[in-house]
């Protein structure tokens, strides 16, 4: 048999084996140190990654002999896109926000009582939500004096504000990181491979094959969902006639990046609901049934049809699974922690079966070798 564990355990092999242990435990300590270091090159990486088949095709496509060339043009066309999405939806978000002012006005100048509601309910209300300011917030009459009470609170995070610096610092970092890592993207994965030794380049070649699968498989295809996602539940919330529909159902989507995330979207809805309820005189509860049914409905679509067509059984954990998944993998590395949390834990999962599968078949190999000693010579 061609198995490790049956060479015998000879002191200079415990001392290696030992030494090895310490050397792996001392870089996992070494990476949870430097976290705060590596997180925007790690952050760098996963959009260069997504970036770099666009950078490619358009280098093969348009015969660019300079990478560089094509890099620029990566940028160009995602800033682009970018503004005529901002573009495009600006006016409906003008649109809702100006139907949730007239709402938040409406509540603010005319007492309501929703039925079914207890009064101390209202009160509390009333008491800790201070609409006035959140009218003059959403009304563009008063832009100029938002602004002006905005400033103040800019000005004392920018005259106290290490954490801001701090926090331009990273983005900084993080666009320079990726605008290099896409200039050399291929190399750097070479220049990577040739720092493995060779016995062990194989076993790294395919680990990162796997991963580069699994990262390809989920964020292409998580994507996707998401776009779904965000248009059903925008869809849902039109017909319900939520204010702020296109904006929630867009935010719902970008949160259902990380799975069931999109669940605490349920309290700013609720709260549209409590809204809604006051200047149309509708059941509060009906509505929030109506929304809840929504969060339902959308939920069985994407477990029973969107997540087993498009994202297929290569990401099939059970719920329990993703929820510690994203416990472990955020307290490690935050939120970029939580968005690969899925597909690295898929594929630790997928290693740890097939190791076992492995050594079930040693050891059957070794017992039909045993049987095969034991067998009487004719």
């Amino acid at each position: 048999m061609n198995n490790s564990f049956d060479k015998p355990f000879t002191f200079d092999r415990v001392i290696r084996l030992c030494i090895s242990l310490m050397l792996l435990g001392a870089g996992i300590y070494l990476i949870y140190i430097l976290r705060s270091v590596l997180l925007p090159f790690l952050i760098a990486w996963l959009i260069a990654y997504l970036l770099n088949p666009i950078v490619r095709f358009l280098q093969v496509k348009l015969h660019l002999k300079k990478r560089y060339l094509a890099v620029m043009l990566t940028f160009a066309i995602l800033i682009g896109v970018l503004t005529l999405l901002i573009m495009s939806i600006t006016p409906l978000i003008e649109n809702e926000i100006y139907q949730i002012n007239n709402l938040v006005t409406t509540y603010q100048l005319q007492s309501f009582e929703i039925n079914g509601i207890p009064l101390s309910v209202h009160d509390f209300i009333e008491k800790h939500i201070d609409f006035q300011s959140l009218r003059d917030t959403l009304s563009t009459e008063n832009a100029t004096e938002t602004l002006k009470y905005i400033m103040p609170t800019v000005q004392n995070m920018l005259s106290s504000g290490i954490s801001f610096i701090l926090g331009f610092t990273v983005v900084f970092i993080v666009i320079l990181y990726l605008i290099f890592i896409l200039l050399d993207y291929d190399k750097i994965n070479k220049l990577w491979m040739d720092m493995v030794p060779h016995r062990h380049r194989k076993t790294v070649s395919k680990l990162t094959a796997d991963v580069e699968k699994s990262m390809n498989t989920y964020f292409r295809h998580q994507a996707l969902i998401c776009v779904i996602v965000a248009t059903l539940f925008a869809i849902g919330f039109q017909i319900i006639g939520l204010p702020l529909a296109i904006v929630l159902g867009v935010c719902i989507g970008i949160l259902h990046m990380i799975p069931y995330m999109h669940i605490l979207s349920i309290a700013p809805a609720v709260l549209l609901c409590w809204l809604k309820a006051s200047q149309t005189g509708q059941g509060f509860w009906a509505l929030v049934g109506m929304v809840l049914l929504l969060y339902v409905v959308v939920q069985c679509i994407i477990d029973m049809i969107l997540v087993p067509r498009i994202m297929g059984k290569a990401m099939g954990l059970n719920p329990a699974i993703i929820l510690l998944s994203l416990s472990v993998w955020g307290s490690l590395m935050g939120i970029a922690g939580m968005i690969i949390a899925i597909p690295m834990t898929t594929l630790l999962i997928s290693y740890y079966q097939e190791f076992l599968n492995k050594s079930e078949g040693s050891e059957d190999n070794g017992s039909l070798e045993n049987t095969d000693d034991t067998l009487p010579s004719e």
